[in-house]
């Protein structure tokens, strides 16, 4: 984790956001602000809305209410092209990694990079193998995704993501599926992805590691509440996070830190 300067604009910004179904709110009035360069986590119990949340800020779901800016720019009042435009400036790792079984893993990574450029096939191959040696996977390019473990899977589907050099990367439970060091290795991934091109980076995830060691500054959302319960660093809100169901969340992270679990009162 490292300091994000206070001075720098923020990236995306999120105004009073109400999310969901037809009749149905899963998430109300949400509310935050990421800055520039910062690895961002929304985080929360299973059904407290932490996809549908991400859904909405791609662009996948339409919000019921309120705003969702990226680099000041209002998305819902953006005209198509603009809107086309601010997406192409956004890379996403999904949780399955979602890549395309027919294709190998270079035909996979190359496919943003056929659909939004004019590249050459020679320099799409080029940008292909300096991707995937990114993440480390130059030798598996020719390989299908059945042939790959899940850790190999996630990180072809980030070098996908890197594609277009995206000004934001979002990630959804990057280490859902994924053994512990695998888990770390992406962990190390998303580090190094800030650290080299200073990408501004927001991941849902419940994994209190990669919380504790990763993020910069988390929310949390509420199942009951429906809305954010807790704002911080990982570090500040494992020592007191101001509500109860979030300290219960937050407290088993402390041995993460090396530091001796709060006793219940």
């Amino acid at each position: 984790m490292s300091e994000v300067d206070p001075q720098i604009p923020f990236m995306i910004e999120v105004r009073g956001l109400s999310c969901g179904y037809r009749d149905t709110v899963i998430l109300r009035d949400v509310s935050f602000s990421v800055r520039r360069g910062e690895i961002y986590f929304v985080v929360g119990r299973s059904g407290c809305g932490k996809s549908t949340l991400l859904r909405n800020l791609i662009g996948l779901e339409t919000p019921l209410a309120g705003e969702v800016c990226f680099d000041g720019e209002n998305v819902g009042n953006a005209g198509h092209e603009t809107r086309r435009a601010m997406l192409r400036r956004m890379g996403v790792l999904y949780q399955s990694a979602a890549l395309w079984s027919t294709m190998t893993v270079a035909e996979n990574v190359a496919l943003p990079l056929e659909e939004h450029t004019t590249l050459s096939r020679r320099e799409i191959r080029e940008l292909v193998f300096v991707k995937l040696g990114m993440v480390g996977l130059a030798a598996a390019a020719d390989r299908y995704p059945a042939e790959l473990s899940g850790g190999m899977r996630k990180r072809a589907g980030l070098a996908r993501a890197l594609g277009l050099d995206p000004e934001i990367l979002f990630f959804d439970e990057p280490s859902a599926g994924l053994d512990p060091v695998s888990a770390r290795n992406l962990d190390h991934l998303i580090l190094q992805t800030r650290e080299s091109l200073g990408t501004t980076i927001l991941v849902v995830s419940h994994d209190l590691e990669s919380i504790c060691t990763v993020a910069d500054h988390v929310i949390m959302l509420g199942r009951d509440e429906k809305t954010v319960i807790a704002e911080g660093r990982p570090r500040d809100l494992i020592r007191d996070s101001g509500n109860p169901h979030a300290s219960e969340f937050f407290q088993s992270g402390l041995i993460t830190f090396g530091e001796p679990k709060k006793e219940s009162p």
